[in-house]
């Protein structure tokens, strides 16, 4: 400050010397320095990520939720595909021939409208010259009586539908749960760095605590060594919880759906989380809106239903047919014009054992869904019960271990004070030391396992 003043004089002017000017660009940099660290900081800060933001990063972005919303489009095109079987038909179509045949050349005639008293001859009968004809004809056909097979087409197809955004629910939730461990992870991450360098501090302090009671004569050079030994261990462990948050980081943002290079600061702690509900509610809850288990349902009344269709074809069918000829020696001609209507009746009563194939086949497919629809429902019981036990065992821990961190500390504060006064060894420093890091690192797995255990019982009872 003092070399500052002297770049003024007493009027507060500033003096234009070679050596202010020195110290004005000095000032000018340390002040620029200092805004581009406030950006940065602020820039990173900005950068924070909630957990709620990196569910609905997965959500938009996640490829299996796309290809289910996908299947979901797939499955409304068949229910509008199964109307179709409720509509008419109509087609157009134009055929060219050209034949010397007398049977079909008369009839060529026939249909042009062109016949004359000389083509009854016999001779041009039996020979008559090639004639070419074109035929535009519209046929128009209107289901009438399919044994049903309509009505249970666009019933299966809606039954389809619903299951498909039942699956494209479960797919969502399952990904919102992966989302929350991949978070939760890096939160456990960031804690055990932390808790690797309070080792740290705590190890380089018995090196100094070893090393004044040996140059004091008091210790022999081995607990140095073995100091200097946990230290090198301790370090490797700062090591592994870096690598470990580079990977819990990537991991998070390949289960959001974003480049797993991206960077940020993952906002909140691992915080205890209580249990609500009893298991009966629970279970009884998932049975009512887990969707995989509304999916599969819908399917064993889609595969029932296939067993009917397989029936259908034991009655007869009845169509009603229309159709206009336009028939002509040239191209969209109109020389010879004819319509026909038909009413098609048709009843197949032998048709090899295929239709009793079918009808066999699609019992046998509806007895299987019976029975993984009940195992799908035995397993979401064994689902939430694992979780409410895993939750349940986790709180439990959780108070263990907080006590063990207290203990743990006043443990080693002891056997450091006593080693200062040659009352006890370095081995005991360095089991205090090991009992404090495995408490603290116990503590955390017991929170980071508490909620993972709640997202869990939430996906078993699909309200996640």
């Amino acid at each position: 400050m003092e070399y500052v003043r002297k770049c003024f004089n007493d009027d507060g002017i500033a003096i234009k010397t070679t050596s202010c000017k020195i110290t004005w660009f000095t000032l000018y940099v340390l002040l620029m320095l200092a805004l581009t660290f406030l950006v940065a900081e602020y820039s990173y800060a900005a950068e924070s990520l909630s957990l709620e933001q990196a569910i609905d990063a997965a959500v938009r972005n996640n490829n299996g939720l796309k290809a289910a919303d996908a299947q979901v489009e797939a499955t409304d095109a068949g229910v509008l595909k199964s109307a179709s079987g409720f509509l008419p038909k109509v087609t157009v179509s134009e055929t060219w021939s050209r034949t010397d045949s007398p049977l079909m050349a008369l009839g060529t005639k026939l249909n042009q409208e062109i016949v004359t008293p000389a083509d009854f001859n016999p001779a041009v009968m039996n020979n008559p010259g090639a004639i070419s004809n074109y035929n535009t004809r519209l046929v128009v056909m209107q289901p009438i009586f399919n044994g049903g097979k309509e009505y249970l087409g666009r019933t299966q197809a809606k039954l389809a539908r619903d299951a498909s955004i039942q699956d494209r629910e479960r797919t969502r939730q399952e990904t919102v749960y992966n989302v929350i461990k991949a978070y939760y992870s890096l939160l456990l991450a960031r804690e055990y760095h932390k808790v690797a360098l309070q080792s740290l501090e705590t190890s380089m302090a018995n090196v100094k605590l070893a090393e004044a009671r040996y140059k004091a004569g008091a210790v022999l050079q081995s607990d140095l060594l073995r100091a200097k030994v946990q230290l090198a261990e301790v370090r490797e462990m700062m090591t592994r919880s870096e690598n470990g948050m580079k990977l819990a980081s990537a991991g998070l943002n390949f289960a959001m759906g974003v480049s797993q290079g991206s960077e940020y600061e993952v906002s909140g702690d691992l915080l205890k989380q209580e249990q609500t509900g009893d298991i009966t509610t629970l279970i009884t809850e998932a049975t009512a809106k887990r969707p995989d288990l509304q999916s599969m349902n819908l399917n064993r009344l889609n595969a029932d239903k296939s067993v009917t269709m397989a029936r259908t074809d034991y009655l007869p069918s009845l169509n009603l047919m229309g159709q206009v000829d336009w028939n002509s020696e040239n191209p969209a001609g109109s020389e010879g014009k004819s319509w026909a209507m038909m009413a098609v009746l048709q009843w197949n009563l032998f048709d090899g054992l295929v239709t009793k194939s079918n009808v066999k086949e699609a019992t046998a497919m509806s007895s299987r869904m019976r029975s993984l629809d009940d195992q799908t429902r035995e397993a979401i019981q064994f689902q939430v019960r694992q979780a409410y036990y895993n939750s349940t065992a986790s709180l439990d821990r959780i108070a263990a271990s907080t006590s063990s961190i207290q203990e743990a500390e006043e443990g080693l504060r002891i056997v450091q004070k006593r080693y200062e006064t040659g009352m006890t060894t370095f081995v005991d420093v360095l089991g205090a030391e090991s009992s404090l890091i495995r408490a603290r690192t116990n503590a955390l797995q017991a929170l980071y396992d508490n909620n993972i255990a709640q997202a869990e019982l939430k996906l078993a009872v699909g309200t996640l």
